[in-house]
């Protein structure tokens, strides 16, 4: 029989001794009463190796399983185990622990959909009450309770003697409780896959009971320095929570990660920065098993969540934690105290940077601004320095381990607002490591880089990046310069509008200003409720006139635009004038023409401050606007040739002009030169407007012109290519017909017969169906059929139907006919009194010769009174007294006759 312990080592082995490991599952709740020894000598649990009880590891979970035991009472334990049992209810009970957990032991539970094989189960059988299984933690003192051959002492449960059941080999474990002791501060961090939690207390722990039993099996605890240090080791990162119990922590696999701190609020003090934490612990130092960095980590005996992403600093970083906070520390300058509620940063040596300076503001979990782009609160000079010492560790290293020190680089030059050589270290880092382009973080530094270098095409991963509403701030800035959809932009700005005051200081002075000038113009009434109260600074002046704007006051508006032109400051200057031109063209106080002049003299100022693209297309509009379309389309040129990756936002502008040219008509006062000027204006942009109906309504005015010119084959090719982008069938009907009467003055008869088949439409309207007839008709002749012609024609008293009726007649020398067609024609075209245009003398002229050829004095005679008085071309003058004057009253003329 084994000797019992007595009473005094028995109660420094219960105070002192390791705690126990029990293991708790979804059916069966883990306590000392269910057929297991539970007296205090077996509540110390059995003892490790004293070789093992610093470090003792379970790896290889599942390549070994063990097969459950059978619970075995020890000797002694049967009076001991019911007060235990109602002391651990009576905890459950109250609702300080979840039911099954113990204060004084390591609990694990089961997942609820992991089931017991058929023969066994978890729960004692009869009552339902839990079973304990293994439980075997080491002592902090196993070996003054082992014997000398390392043995388990008297009255002690050896591990493995059977004195109580394993974790059955299927089981998975979805929670595990951490007996830290109440006075113990903890901080949980990841490093790459493996999860660490560091307590800043010893405490032995015996991890054996967690083997075979699923995410938590991997498991290394060690105790070096009066802390303890745990950490668990995963294929993968998982979703994991931490808890405060009374005695300890709950750390639990959940399906979501619990998130991090909204925001972090350092305060200065002292020349240092302290974080504020409830119920701070110790200051603890390790390094970090990953990558050796050294860590300072700050414990807290209450639950303190960490940041979700890195947050970098000039000498540190603050490592993202599930518990607590973890700097890591590269500068030897940089200090981590106990700071009396927190911990404390400081900056120690000759010629520390003050870390006060710039690290106060909140510290925000966002992954586009504080994680991808580095930026950090911190002074231009602390800014200068970090940028200072990344580069130069960049070059220092050899090539193939420069990525991380090229980034920061690149980062910290962001941060300085010096886009140019921010782009510039990432492209020569892309170029040497292709892959690093494709990670999502240096995509978006690559591309807000290109933003503010301003490269707007080279930054359209703005726009899509998935980045939700961490990355609206970028997202709107690319779009109010990209010019896509303005009001959406203003929206996304003034969401994010907040986060920039938070920005580095030359950062913030060079997007606040903009964004609040753009959300003022384009914003909603909502949106602009985050310009209050708007910053008094000159750079705010373009917000306050677009809100003065947008209240209705244009002339207040237009004042505080025009003192904006009065600063000597380029930004300012070419602010005011841009939007001062606008404003007076669009209250009618300046011509377009004028307008368009005064964006032309601006343009020097607009390419120093990086808006010449944005003032060449106003100069574009205001010559637009002025008529001057030819002086448009060239500016338009110049702009695109400039400004290259800008093509797309100008083909609406160059689309509308090549469209006015095609369409308007050459009236009587325009010369030949001003056609043909537009022909060739009209084909050597038509290829930059894409495929529609706009374009093919350019080439059909094309082709008017050409055959205007006289050059019908020229023409039947613009028709030809404007009929597939015909908007119907009657428009199709209508381009066809003109294709068809180039191709017949084109001598092209087959063609023009195969154009009108092809493009027929029965229900074409009545114009179009008479121009079409007409020319039909026009093809019947050139085919010699003019008899059918003009019975096709029989019935149209179109003007086009009489004037080819008229002419067919004519060359067939039926002049009675022709006179009544061509007088019928002059009837609806010749006015009764007023002047006439060289069309409407042609036609008289016309009228008179076949009436003359006709002899038909009567028409003669009522041609001359009709238009015989009215004033006429010399040349048409003298034709026409010709043919409506007879011979006899050209001799009583001549005679001084009546």
């Amino acid at each position: 029989m084994q000797k019992k312990l007595p009473l005094t080592l028995w109660i420094a082995t219960s105070c002192l001794g390791g705690l126990p490991l029990s293991v708790v599952t979804a059916s069966a709740q883990v306590n000392i009463k269910d057929g297991v020894a539970t007296s205090a000598n077996d509540a110390v649990g059995s003892a490790v190796p004293a070789q093992d009880t610093h470090r003792y590891r379970v790896r290889g979970a599942k390549k070994h399983s063990v097969a459950p035991k059978e619970n075995v009472t020890a000797p002694g334990s049967s009076e001991s185990a019911p007060n235990a049992s109602v002391a651990g209810e009576k905890t459950a009970a109250d609702g300080v622990l979840p039911p099954g957990w113990r204060q004084d032991k390591i609990g694990v539970q089961q997942d609820k959909d992991v089931q017991s094989p058929a023969g066994t189960s978890p729960a004692s059988p009869g009552n339902g009450s839990p079973a304990l299984l293994k439980n075997t933690l080491a002592s902090a003192n196993s070996a003054s309770r082992d014997g000398a051959d390392g043995s388990p002492a008297p009255g002690v449960a050896g591990q493995g003697d059977g004195g109580s059941s394993q974790l059955p080999s299927h089981a998975q474990i979805s929670k595990i409780f951490l007996p830290m002791g109440d006075g113990a501060g903890i901080a949980a961090f990841w490093s790459r896959n493996d999860f660490i939690i560091v307590s800043d207390h010893a405490t032995q722990l015996d991890a054996g009971a967690l083997k075979d039993t699923g995410p938590f099996s991997s498991v290394e605890v060690r105790t070096p320095g009066g802390i303890t240090v745990v950490t668990f080791h995963f294929d993968g990162r998982q979703p994991l929570t931490l808890s405060r119990q009374p005695g300890g922590w709950i750390l639990a696999v959940t399906p979501k990660e619990e998130g991090g701190l909204a925001h972090l609020s350092p305060e200065q003090k002292d020349g240092g920065i302290l974080y504020r934490m409830p119920q701070p612990g110790r200051i603890v130092e390790l390094s970090d098993p990953a990558s050796g960095a050294r860590l300072l980590v700050a414990t807290s005996l209450a639950k303190v969540p960490g940041p979700r992403l890195p947050h970098r600093h000039v000498g540190y970083e603050i490592w993202p934690s599930l518990q607590g906070l973890v700097f890591a520390v590269e500068s030897d300058q940089i200090e981590v105290r106990d700071g009396g509620g927190g911990p404390f940063l400081d900056a120690v040596g000759k010629g520390a940077i003050p870390l006060a300076n710039g690290a106060s503001g909140r510290v925000v979990d966002d992954r586009v601004d504080w994680s991808w782009l580095g930026l950090r609160s911190l002074s231009p000079a602390a800014l200068r320095e970090d940028y200072r010492r990344h580069w130069t560790q960049a070059a220092m290293l050899p090539p193939e381990n420069r990525n991380e020190a090229r980034l920061a680089a690149a980062r910290s030059a962001f941060a300085l607002g010096d886009a140019h050589n921010a782009r510039a270290i990432l492209a020569t880092a892309t170029q040497d490591d292709p892959e690093l382009a494709l990670l999502p973080n240096v995509a978006f530094l690559r591309a807000a880089s290109e933003l503010l270098a301003g490269n707007v095409a080279g930054a359209s991963v703005l726009d899509s990046a998935d980045t939700g509403e961490d990355g609206a701030l970028w997202r709107g800035l690319y779009m109010e310069r990209a010019g896509n959809n303005p009001a959406q932009a203003a929206s996304l700005l003034a969401g994010a509008y907040s986060r920039l005051a938070d920005y580095p200081v030359m950062l913030r002075d060079r997007l606040q200003p903009e964004a609040a000038a753009f959300i003022a113009q384009y914003g909603s009434d909502q949106d602009r409720s985050v310009l209050s109260p708007l910053p008094v600074e000159p750079a705010y002046g373009a917000a306050k006139a677009f809100l003065e704007l947008r209240a209705g006051d244009q002339n207040k508006a237009l004042a505080s635009f025009q003192l904006l032109a009065k600063k000597k400051d380029p930004v300012l200057f070419e602010a005011g004038c841009e939007q001062a031109i606008g404003l007076r063209l669009a209250m009618g106080q300046l011509h377009p023409a004028e307008a368009a002049d005064a964006y032309e003299l601006l343009i020097p100022t607009a390419r120093q401050v990086g808006r010449e693209d944005i003032v060449r297309q106003a100069e574009v509009s205001a010559l637009m606007q002025a008529g001057q379309w030819q002086k448009a389309l060239a500016a338009a040129d110049e702009q695109m040739r400039v400004f290259p990756d800008g093509r797309a936002a100008m083909v609406s502008l160059v689309q509308d002009i090549l469209l006015h040219l095609a369409e308007s008509s050459d009236g009587a006062g325009s010369h030949q030169t001003d056609a043909i000027d537009s022909v060739a204006l009209i084909e050597s942009h038509i290829d930059q407007i894409p495929d529609g109906p706009v374009k093919g309504r350019i080439l059909a005015g094309l082709g008017a012109k050409l055959w205007g010119l006289g050059l019908p084959g020229r023409a039947a090719l613009a028709f030809e290519r404007a009929l597939p982008l015909a908007p119907g069938n009657d428009q199709r009907a209508a381009w066809g017909g003109e294709l068809a009467r180039a191709d017949i003055e084109a001598q092209r008869l087959g063609q023009a017969r195969r154009a009108l088949d092809e493009t027929a439409d029965p229900a074409a309207g009545g114009d179009i169906a008479s121009r079409r007839r007409v020319i039909a008709a026009s093809l019947l002749a050139k085919e010699g059929n003019k008899d059918q012609a003009l019975q096709m024609l029989a019935q149209d008293e179109s003007d086009q139907s009489l004037d080819l009726r008229g002419r067919l007649l004519e060359e067939e020398r039926k002049w009675p006919d022709a006179v009544l067609v061509v007088g019928r024609l002059a009837t609806k075209n010749i006015p009764e009194q007023g002047t006439l245009t060289d069309m409407q003398q042609d036609m008289a002229v016309r009228l008179a010769t076949d009436a003359a050829r006709a002899n038909d004095g009567e028409t003669l005679d009522r041609l001359r009174e009709w238009v015989g008085r009215r004033r006429m071309t010399p040349e048409r003058i003298r034709v026409f007294d010709l043919l409506v004057t007879s011979p006899e009253d050209d001799i009583r003329r001549r005679a001084g006759g009546p």
